[in-house]
């Protein structure tokens, strides 16, 4: 299926026409872009844009038009209203989603004339955010029942065919009112960066319209794959990833692989590692480029003389490693594996002579509030050895406290530096 592009170029990669096309690729339909203005910007601010001529923008459409067969349409960044009734007029008899951009971000104008977006209104399904809503209907938005007004004056005074009301500034909840009926889209709180929501958010519910899917439908579905874009959303560009779901996929399969080698490499350390596994176990745990960790469910444990996982690699399947390895990677990001062992001081020792850089915490220093917390503790004990070593620690170990097992914890840029660093550590001689 053909989904048309009508947007602007984000010189800093983050939103406009890269991301719509990206969306609509990663969602398996096929993108025509068509440019109406390029922006001067990065991700801290918009310096200008200039907009094309109306006239380069009927003959883009024109073009494409004549040649595939297009199911949906996604207008967004216009710069001008004479692009405006150009691109009203053109894609009038089309499934037209029109995310109404008025302003950047930041605060920076992206159209000469605000009225002339009403032309576009007319017939499409628009999904304004709280300020455009405000703009388009003329009332004020403070609460989910203002969303619904403001939705139902859009559809009724400026004949929409659709109106969603995006709640990401407000409540996280969207509000669309479609054939004189209103639907809610409850969303949750995503930790990432939200530049270019507007524009993933628009191009995927295109997308999904393009599929066949009915309104409701679509909506749903766009705004969880908008979750999912700023969940694992781009720190180069501090915004969304509409590749997310091919990226998150292929580090995953690499992850997998990766952790069930080094796994099969430590197991043959036998009863050299034997010893050395906690009463709780041993486990070991990967972090892929995204910030997903797998681990072995079940851990590592003692089998007769020598040690055996006791199930496969599965992701989230050691809560504690997880997050002593996230924290860490708040601090050192290229740190993606660690394991732990049972606290000897002996291996301290050679971590020490083997020039490792060792740090530790200790638990009676935990504060009050941390203590209380429920998950805290190990947020609190690498970052408190983090700090005390001054530069990236490769070891981390902990005497322990009531009811608590002292522990020793092995970081590495990767599985495979764990494994030899803990064979090193095992090793009579150590080098």
């Amino acid at each position: 299926m053909a989904v048309l592009i009508v947007a602007g170029l984000d010189t800093g990669g983050g939103a406009g026409i890269k991301a719509d096309i990206e969306t609509v690729s990663a969602l398996g339909e096929h993108p025509l872009p068509i440019l109406t203005a390029v922006t001067y910007q990065n991700p801290e601010r918009v310096s200008g844009y200039f907009p094309l001529p109306a006239e380069a923008l009927r003959d883009q459409i024109r073009a494409v038009r004549g040649h595939f067969d297009i199911k949906a349409v996604k207008v967004g960044m216009l710069g001008s209203g004479g692009i405006a009734k150009v691109v009203a007029k053109e894609t009038e008899d089309l499934t037209r989603v029109f995310d109404p951009v008025m302003a950047s971000s930041t605060g920076e104008r992206l159209i000469d004339d605000i009225g002339s977006l009403k032309v576009l209104v007319k017939g499409s399904i628009v999904t304004p955010n709280v300020p455009e809503a405000e703009a388009l209907s003329g009332l004020k938005i403070h609460s989910l029942e203002d969303m619904r007004e403001s939705a139902r004056i859009i559809a009724q005074t400026l004949k929409a065919e659709a109106v969603i009301v995006k709640g990401g500034h407000l409540n996280l909840t969207d509000v669309l009112y479609w054939n004189g009926e209103f639907f809610e889209f409850p969303g949750e709180r995503v930790d990432g960066f939200t530049h270019g929501t507007g524009c993933a958010f628009s191009s995927a519910l295109a997308a999904f319209l393009a599929k066949g899917l009915e309104l409701p439908e679509a909506v749903e579905r766009a705004k969880r794959f908008v979750e999912g874009a700023i969940r694992f959303s781009k720190a180069e560009a501090k915004a969304v990833n509409p590749l997310w779901e091919f990226q998150r996929d292929a580090h995953r399969w690499r992850a997998r692989e990766e952790l069930e080698r080094a796994v099969q490499e430590l197991v043959k350390f036998g009863e050299k590692l034997n010893p050395h596994v906690p009463e709780v176990g041993t486990n070991f745990a990967l972090a892929t480029a995204l910030g997903e960790v797998f681990a072995v469910k079940g851990r590592i444990v003692r089998y007769g003389k020598t040690v055996k996982p006791v199930g496969p690699i599965e992701l989230n399947a050691s809560d504690h490693l997880r997050r002593a390895l996230l924290k860490m990677r708040e601090f050192y990001p290229e740190v993606r594996a660690v394991l732990n062992l049972r606290y000897s001081g002996k291996l301290v020792e050679r971590a020490e002579r083997l020039g490792f850089v060792v740090s530790f915490y200790d638990r009676r220093e935990e504060p009050e509030e941390v203590k209380r917390a429920e998950r805290g503790t190990m947020e609190w004990g690498i970052e408190t050895a983090v700090r005390r070593a001054g530069k990236r620690p490769d070891v981390i170990y902990h005497l322990g406290d009531w009811g608590k097992e002292p522990m020793i914890l092995i970081f590495g840029r990767d599985a495979r530096e764990v494994v030899e660093r803990v064979r090193v550590l095992l090793s009579p001689s150590p080098r």
